[in-house]
């Protein structure tokens, strides 16, 4: 089943079983959840996304990162993890990401002379960051959730979705040299990289519009959002000139299934966690799980391992919605930020959709690079590895996601 109806049917069962008369709550629940004004952000942004990679910003996003890091040994690696980490501020998910970049780099990696699995799990373990670094769907959907503003966690992710980037980079630089992978010729050029900067200049403006125009109070996320839809059709009509009326079409379409498939599991996970509450689920479980120790680092290292264990095999938005409610409350009463709590739940649920057994980005890229999973799984341990470092320390050193965003006055 689609995930969504897993989650819907279990719980039309229960009411079914004790009291077939809540089926009326069932409708009520279903508008309920998707009756959230924040929500507004996650089609906007999704639509600005589509726009930029409909018109062609895509490519100049290559040359720019080409030009300042394609240079170094086992360059086009180390500019699929670049790319990634500026189209993260454009797409605002892992699978856009994949589906953009993967693309253009896996075959250009092939006949560059790189392995197919190594550029196969490059690609999807770069891709993570496009759920981190802002704007990001999933963080639209922990700040309404748990009602933490959008903005603060838009700058909470900027430092950990960098560092998970800068980590890609570096392992990618060890197994460049190991196993003799090619640089780019003619090495750097200072024209060359100024030159590329200014064509992708306004796709590199996106995410300072939407996140600037946040912290200065200028608008809300929803209203970045559609801020970010417009500027997006002014860059691909007007200064690309590459945005035509038969790509509106298409971003449109994109748009509306991948907003109706979001909202319909956003819609069952709603009536879900109205069943878990009438059972007092959330509570039983923070007293199992709190009750083990009062060490409130014991207690973050539990939450981790059960957090990257349902993000192996759970959507991320639906993950967020049934268990944010569940661990937040008891969390933030134990002296943990909710946006520091976010920060740990987001980057946690993103590693899994690079963990097997389910991790969908995986399959995403055995598609696109035509490797087996589990060849691209292997291929991406080390990386895998390091993201748990980065989650480790954002876990434990508060002040990665919360130094931005106290800088900017945001919490």
């Amino acid at each position: 089943m689609p995930i969504a109806f897993t989650i819907g049917f279990p719980s039309v069962v229960y009411i079914l079983v004790y009291n077939p008369e809540w089926l009326q709550v069932v409708p009520q629940r279903i508008f309920h959840g998707m009756n959230t004004f924040v929500f507004l952000a996650i089609p906007f942004f999704i639509l600005a996304g589509e726009i930029m990679s409909e018109s062609g910003i895509t490519d100049r996003i290559v040359r720019f990162t080409d030009s300042l890091v394609g240079h170094v040994r086992g360059g086009l690696a180390q500019v699929n993890v670049v790319s990634s980490m500026l189209f993260a501020g454009i797409s605002g998910a892992a699978l856009s990401d994949v589906a953009a970049l993967g693309s253009v780099f896996v075959p250009a990696m092939k006949k560059s002379g790189y392995d197919g699995k190594f550029a196969a799990a490059i690609t999807a373990t770069s891709s993570i960051q496009g759920a981190i670094i802002p704007p990001s769907i999933i963080v639209v959907l922990y700040g309404a959730v748990m009602g933490v503003s959008v903005g603060a966690l838009f700058a909470a992710g900027i430092v950990p979705g960098v560092l998970i980037g800068l980590t890609d980079c570096l392992i990618v630089g060890f197994k460049a040299r190991a196993r003799g992978y090619p640089r780019k010729a003619g090495g750097f050029s200072v024209s060359e990289l100024g030159l590329s900067f200014v064509r992708a200049f306004p796709a590199l403006l996106l995410p300072l519009i939407i996140l600037g125009g946040i912290v200065g109070g200028i608008v809300t996320p929803t209203e970045a959002a559609a801020v970010a839809v417009l500027y997006g059709l002014i860059v691909g009509i007007f200064f690309l000139r590459t945005f035509s009326f038969e790509a509106a079409i298409r971003v449109s379409r994109e748009t509306i299934l991948k907003s109706a498939t979001l909202f319909i599991i956003i819609a069952f996970a709603n009536i879900f966690s109205w069943v878990l509450a009438r059972e007092n689920v959330p509570q039983l479980i923070g007293e199992y799980v709190f009750g083990w120790t009062e060490n409130v680092y014991l207690i973050l290292f539990v939450v981790n391992v059960i957090l990257l264990f349902v993000g192996t095999w759970l959507e991320t938005g639906a993950a967020i919605i049934l268990l944010a409610p569940i661990f937040g409350p008891a969390l933030v009463e134990l002296g943990i930020h909710p946006v520091h709590l976010g920060m740990v739940m987001i980057v946690n649920l993103v590693i899994g959709l690079v963990t097997p057994p389910f991790g969908i980005v995986l399959y995403a890229t055995s598609t696109i690079s035509g490797c087996e999973m589990e060849e691209i799984a292997r291929e991406a341990l080390p990386y895998i590895l390091f993201d748990i470092f980065v989650l480790l320390l954002i876990t434990y050193v508060p002040a990665v996601t919360l130094f931005l965003p106290e800088k900017m006055g945001l919490i």
